[in-house]
């Protein structure tokens, strides 16, 4: 037990510590960039501002005056050019910084490809453009981000890497010290099932020393109220403790004897018991076996496991209804489901049936007797057998419990 502790602690920490550093990740270079994309377009609307004249000489380099500071970054960390277009698309002016090169070839290609696209300002390759109209004449704004896109690349890889090395140096800490919790928890665990037996065991002496008095008394003088409830509820708190010590030991002996047996007919047989007992509540079972099925488990628990199943069905569905079993193969798995109506449920799983003693309101104010323990048991038997088993409403109405095995 103390290793699945371990490992559950170890799971749901990681997966907490991972999804924290991935959003920080995520939100730092999500402000990073947006601090970025604002700041290069501040320095591009600055240089359209600047209103520089625009040579009608496509060969010439013309230096451009320098633009005033902006924040973090000085201005000429920044190359710029700017290109002069006719009516015809074609290439009539050419403005770039002092000592900034680029190709004609490239500036056609750029030229063509921001006149297809439409658009009035975007991103090609490493530089940011700005697109304005006026008359006949189109001027396109170009610049160049290179130190802007190592900026950001440098922070993503940057942050990536720290964060991993976060991420290894939490979980290292966290597997060590998930022994020491896990064994924590272990002990309380181990406490309260020892209690719990001992304290089982302590009862069943005096309880059935009661319930035989009662029977004598009954004998000898007749049976009376008073006699015939003292040899009910002595027999209710034997069931009561018999379900303890089953649970208890179905919690410390998590190995199970495995053997290979035909669930398929397991299941029509326990269907086939409980139809007499349906029938004489009014009800109705309607079973649906997908057969010679095999599977490979505790014969004896997973025969526990339905008639519990069956049992609760019985006891908690409405009166005259029907209740459906079916067993599928489904994607290599066999697949169990028990559905019945009740009353007083909402649209959703119930994974608290599940837990020790729990009963609903509405189970406590049925009449039917019980003591939360049944379903614990069950699922109890599926953790054991390494599968996994839900309850839920999707109407309301239907309560559907389903196990995988």
């Amino acid at each position: 037990m103390e290793q699945t502790l371990k490992k559950q602690f170890i799971r749901c920490s990681i997966s907490i510590v991972f999804f924290v550093i991935l959003t920080l990740i995520i939100v730092l270079n999500t402000l990073n960039f947006r601090h970025i994309a604002i700041h290069t377009e501040n320095v591009l609307n600055m240089i359209i501002e600047s209103n520089q004249e625009i040579s009608n000489n496509s060969v010439n380099i013309i230096s451009i005056p320098p633009i005033p500071p902006v924040p973090l970054y000085n201005s000429y960390s920044f190359g710029h050019f700017s290109i002069k277009l006719d009516n015809s698309g074609n290439i009539i002016g050419f403005n770039a910084e002092l000592n900034y090169s680029i190709s004609e070839d490239t500036i056609n290609s750029y030229v063509n490809k921001i006149m297809m696209s439409q658009k009035s300002e975007g991103i090609i390759d490493q530089y940011k453009y700005s697109v304005f109209y006026n008359e006949d004449i189109t001027n396109i704004y170009f610049l160049d981000c290179t130190l802007e896109q190592t900026l950001l690349y440098t922070f993503l890889k940057n942050s990536i890497l720290i964060g991993t090395i976060a991420f290894i140096a939490i979980f290292s800490l966290i597997t060590i010290y998930s022994k020491k919790v896990a064994r924590v928890i272990a002990q309380a665990y181990d406490k309260q099932n020892q209690f719990i037996t001992g304290v089982t065991h302590e009862l069943k002496t005096p309880i059935t020393i009661i319930k035989g008095n009662a029977e004598v008394i009954g004998i000898q003088e007749g049976h009376t109220m008073w006699t015939k409830s003292i040899i009910e509820q002595s027999n209710r708190l034997n069931s009561l403790i018999d379900y303890l010590i089953s649970l208890t030991k179905l919690e410390e002996n998590t190995s199970i004897n495995k053997e290979d047996f035909d669930i398929s007919e397991l299941m029509t047989e326990s269907c086939l018991f409980f139809t007499g007992v349906a029938k004489s509540k009014s009800k109705v079972i309607e079973y649906e076996i997908q057969p010679n099925l095999f599977y490979q488990g505790d014969i004896q628990n997973i025969e526990l496991l339905i008639s519990i199943l069956l049992e609760n069905a019985l006891k908690y569905s409405e009166a005259q209804s029907i209740i459906q079993v079916k067993l599928r193969h489904i994607k290599g798995k066999n697949t169990i489901t028990i559905s019945n109506k009740t009353q007083n449920l909402d649209i959703r799983e119930y994974k608290e049936w599940f837990d020790r003693f729990y009963r609903a309101d509405s189970s406590r104010n049925s009449g039917n007797s019980g003591f939360g323990i049944g379903l614990a048991m069950a699922k109890t038997i599926v953790v054991n057998h390494r599968g996994n088993i839900t309850a839920e409403s999707l109407d309301g109405k239907t309560v559907i419990i389903k196990i995988i095995l």
